[in-house]
């Protein structure tokens, strides 16, 4: 959904991030605020009759209502693109949440959002900024785990990283990986992200 109004809860980056008032997210939690987030930018993405390019998707524009229902916002940077272009020129966004091939080219597409909202879900599972302690990189941790083939279980919020819900964690994680694959025609689209997630969050429910 798209929103203009005022949240009493802010945004996902202060409630991730917020030392002072952290707040306790259960998995539940920040897996249907994954869902219905990554819901969001696959409308924008398909069901508009121009299509939305977000543009800076990242947790601060990730507004959360009295329930953890997300609402994407800040659409002062956004793009509206007639359906038979591609892509736009002109450079945007917070670059740590910004996709490597659009830094380079100026090239912004659907894949685009696509890489950001990787970012997102890794910062969901981590509970650590896209740029963490001494100038690490979320991105680069996570990648180089599923490189060797290992679960990225030091890089789960412990809060949410029992034994239990590794299986879980570990799907999460690797859809996020296939967001930032630097080959975008390998990236999944929004939609499907989305439809993955749904599907994760049901499940996970019953």
């Amino acid at each position: 959904m798209l929103v203009y109004e005022f949240l009493p809860k802010g945004n996902l980056d202060g409630i991730l991030h917020n030392n002072n008032k952290a707040a306790t997210l259960n998995l539940d939690v920040r897996l249907s605020i994954a869902a219905s987030a990554a819901d969001g930018l696959a409308y924008m993405h398909s069901q508009t009759s121009t299509k939305i390019l977000h543009g800076d998707v990242k947790p601060a524009n990730i507004l959360l209502d009295d329930n953890f229902m997300p609402k994407i916002s800040d659409f002062g940077i956004s793009r509206l693109i007639a359906r038979d272009k591609q892509h736009t020129d002109a450079i945007i966004g917070d670059k740590s949440y910004m996709d490597p091939v659009y830094k380079a080219t100026g090239l912004l597409t659907e894949k685009s959002d696509v890489y950001s909202f990787g970012v997102v879900i890794l910062e969901l599972i981590s509970r650590k900024r896209a740029t963490y302690s001494n100038n690490h990189s979320l991105v680069r941790s996570f990648l180089e785990a599923h490189k060797e083939g290992r679960r990225a279980t030091n890089l789960f919020d412990e809060e949410i990283a029992a034994t239990s819900k590794l299986e879980l964690l570990d799907s999460l994680a690797r859809i996020a990986v296939e967001c930032l694959n630097p080959d975008v025609d390998q990236r999944p689209s929004m939609i499907e992200v989305a439809e993955r997630l749904l599907l994760l969050n049901r499940s996970h429910r019953t």
